[in-house]
């Protein structure tokens, strides 16, 4: 065995012995590189998706995303505090000497405990999200609104695990606003902040959990005044690092130029459908069954006008089929018999939509219309939802009846405005409520018989 460490030192080649372990040192640092470079592209992914959906949650809500407090209201929005309105209400006057104000609707705030799931709903969005957050600098009387507020005191008191006994009440400002964040465990969301700050105790886990639940059992007895009082104080300690618009701003340029690149790829890619509509000037008829196919089925005489062949068209379309019955008096059975008799493969959205616009008068023979107003159009903007006429209420609501192929176009083709919020409302409604059919039908003979001078024109210059 000895003779195998019997080396001889003259017959070694050095400079191979070199170049091999620079070699591997080199391998070494591209290895460390290259994994380094890949952790921050996660973490810039991530960043990016978190801020593409706090994009998205500030266009559920009238937000813009650029403002300087929008991600202090999305907190607010987003809090265990029911009285969310009343929240932003205060935190912008509080603000009001500095930005511009933002007016939150009713309907926003109260979206969350209506909707089940929004574009923020992770702890990592909400950690990367605080990461931007910091505590201004507060004066002496700020200092003391926070010490004697109950919520504030009760949580410094089950926080001493973690933090020193000599820490200040900045310190707790932040660590207290992310565990108020409505359906984020609030123990996880606390632990996540801490270690993103700095490094902590080993057993940070332990402490956070025994701290919260601590924090939870003294504030049974409190009311929601105080979670208001102390909301507020919390959000108005805090302030936005600057490069956060930079990067919201960033993120919305890079979406708008994806969505134009893919128009565009799409637009190179040939579709013979879209080339024969573009030759034709979108006139081909490229489905089955549209109004020109059905009114050739129908065989209608000359006498009959062609608004009131819409009218007709627009009762084979419905999802519902129409009471013959209950309109016995105001249809010709004979003409219903044979409308319910040619059935529709496909639903032409244009005669739909025009037969729509034609409700010019709204009768008030609609039970369910409030509640379609205040449940369906509350996530509209404040200014634009005053504007809305009743007749124009009665379309929003005929066009949230219609066949699912074609609901979105009737209703864009009556307001030019439809998100998330919206969408849910009117699926909810759907469910809650019945299809007051008849009186629509009642509503629309009116409008083409008795008051004549409200129709729509375009009808007049299609006879």
């Amino acid at each position: 065995m000895a003779g195998v460490f019997d080396i001889d030192i003259d017959n070694l080649d050095f400079n191979k012995i070199r170049m091999h372990v620079k070699s591997a040192t080199v391998t070494s640092d591209i290895q460390n590189s290259r994994e380094a470079r890949t952790k921050t592209d996660l973490l810039q992914c991530v960043r990016r998706n978190t801020l593409i959906s706090f994009a998205q949650l500030c266009r559920t809500y009238n937000i813009d995303a650029l403002h300087p407090v929008s991600l202090q209201l999305a907190i607010l929005l987003m809090s265990k505090c029911t009285d969310r309105k009343n929240l932003c209400a205060k935190f912008m006057s509080f603000v009001a000497d500095t930005y511009d104000d933002i007016e939150i609707d009713e309907g926003a705030a109260t979206m969350i405990d209506r909707t089940g799931s929004h574009p923020l709903q992770s702890t990592s969005d909400w950690v990367a999200l605080f990461s931007y957050v910091e505590v201004a600098h507060l004066s002496e009387s700020e200092r003391t609104a926070l010490r004697e507020n109950q919520r504030v005191a009760i949580f410094v008191q089950a926080m001493r695990l973690v933090f020193t006994e000599n820490a200040d009440i900045e310190t707790f400002v932040v660590p207290m606003l992310c565990t108020m964040l409505m359906n984020i465990p609030a123990a996880s969301m606390l632990e996540r902040v801490l270690l993103a700050q700095g490094p902590q105790h080993r057993d940070i886990e332990v402490m956070c959990l025994r701290g919260v639940n601590s924090y939870v059992d003294q504030c049974q007895h409190l009311s929601n005044d105080t979670t208001i009082q102390a909301i507020s104080l919390l959000v108005r300690a805090i302030r936005v690092k600057p490069e956060f618009q930079k990067d919201v701003g960033a993120v919305i340029d890079v979406s708008s130029q994806d969505s134009g690149q893919s128009a565009e790829t799409m637009k190179r890619k040939f579709s013979l459908r879209r080339h024969i509509k573009d030759s034709h000037g979108g006139t081909v008829e490229h489905r089955a069954m549209l109004f020109e196919r059905w009114q050739y089925e129908m065989k209608f005489s000359v006498n009959i006008s062609l608004a009131t062949q819409k009218f007709w068209y627009f009762i084979s379309a419905q999802i519902f089929q129409v009471d013959a019955s209950a309109l016995k008096s105001l249809l010709d059975q004979q003409m219903l018999a044979k409308t319910f008799a040619v059935k529709l493969e496909r639903i032409d959205a244009d005669v739909i939509c025009s037969v729509i616009k034609t409700l010019r008068v709204y009768q008030g023979n609609i039970q369910s219309l409030l509640d379609f107003r205040t449940q369906c159009l509350v996530a509209l903007n404040a200014t634009v939802r005053s504007k809305l006429s009743p007749s124009v209420v009665l379309q929003l609501y005929v066009a949230c009846w219609q066949h699912p192929s074609i609901r979105e176009q009737c209703w864009r083709s009556v307001l030019n405005v439809s998100n998330f919020a919206i969408t849910k409302g009117c699926e909810d409604f759907r469910k809650k409520y019945e299809y007051e059919q008849l009186s629509v039908i009642q509503t629309l003979l009116y409008c083409h018989t008795e008051n004549r001078n409200y129709r729509d024109t375009s009808l007049d210059d299609n006879k």
